[in-house]
């Protein structure tokens, strides 16, 4: 009779046990903390000139390199296969302790490199000096969360094309002919704004214009651009189809006429993305209507003409 009994008490025992074993175990591991340092390499080095010391560097993570001896920073070299080699970035002398050097690595691939010191000032020979490398945590995370957020993709773009013709004069001779002519632009732009992806720009623009029977115009102009269809997903390719307006100010030889352009268009574009920064590149054809205005009155006080044409461009660019 008291053999369930135990049985009883043993089952409740071991149930009470593994439910006291679950609450001391914490459900999720505790992240490192900002102030914990991963320490990578601890190598002292003599006056040796070929000594180096291997390394491994994770991209996306920043390595803090303090170095005992005062005015040293870090030559890097890869091992095998050629890669980008990290970024290294000397701190302040007022940053570092005295009589000691910090250096800050930027690696953006993952692989081994070979690590020795040098002088910052560029002289040759052997240093001793003691390396002590650590993967900085909270640098690590701040870098992280900046590569996360999308940011512009900056670039620049070569553009051709053709225009329809327009009057140079306020003041048309009557039955002047309008010949059609090319223009070349270079253009600093961007994509990918934050917060409004489906904005891009030309941000500053240079354009040289020519037209028979007619004088050369320099541009100075830019030129919003807004995405209406296509899906641009981060690092992705992709078409798109959009509108655009332009607004600049021109410069004619041995005139006083400052033209201003208006010109509305719209565009049809392939952007080419090679990895999640945005790098590739962005072929366009672009057609717009400008409209010509002028800050000076005719000077025969007329209210003179307002010309109006029509341009077709085909553009290239590298974004970065």
């Amino acid at each position: 009779m008291y053999r369930p009994a135990l049985l009883a008490a043993g089952l409740a025992a071991c149930v009470v046990s593994g439910l006291a074993a679950q609450a001391n175990t914490p459900s999720h591991p505790a992240s490192i903390p900002d102030s914990t340092d991963v320490l990578i390499v601890d190598h002292e080095f003599t006056a040796g000139v070929g000594e180096f010391t291997r390394v491994f560097l994770q991209a996306a993570q920043v390595y803090r390199g303090e170095l005992s001896t005062e005015d040293v920073t870090l030559e890097i070299r890869s091992i095998g296969r050629q890669v980008r080699l990290p970024r290294v970035y000397p701190l302040l002398a007022s940053q570092s302790p005295s009589g000691s050097s910090i250096v800050e690595l930027y690696p953006t691939v993952d692989a081994e490199y070979e690590v020795r010191p040098v002088r910052a000032a560029g002289a040759g020979g052997g240093i001793s000096t003691r390396l002590r490398l650590y993967r900085d945590i909270r640098e690590s995370r701040r870098r992280q969360r900046v590569i996360d957020q999308p940011s512009w993709e900056i670039g620049m773009e070569l553009a051709g094309g053709y225009h329809s013709g327009f009057a140079h004069t306020q003041s048309p001779l009557p039955g002047e002919e309008l010949s059609g002519g090319s223009n070349v632009e270079l253009c600093f732009s961007a994509r990918s704004a934050p917060g409004i992806p489906r904005l891009g720009m030309c941000a500053l623009g240079l354009g040289y214009e020519t037209q028979r029977g007619a004088k050369d115009i320099f541009w100075i102009f830019t030129e919003p651009r807004f995405r209406l269809l296509g899906r641009a997903s981060r690092g992705k390719s992709n078409w798109e189809l959009g509108a655009l307006f332009r607004v600049g100010l021109g410069e004619i030889s041995r005139s006083a006429d400052v033209p201003i352009i208006l010109a509305p268009g719209g565009y049809v574009a392939r952007q080419i993305r090679r990895d999640a920064s945005g790098r590739g590149w962005s072929l366009q054809l672009a057609y717009s209507h400008p409209t010509l205005y002028r800050f000076a009155k005719p000077l025969d006080g007329g209210e003179g003409v307002t010309p109006h044409s029509d341009r077709l461009l085909f553009g290239i660019g590298w974004y970065q």
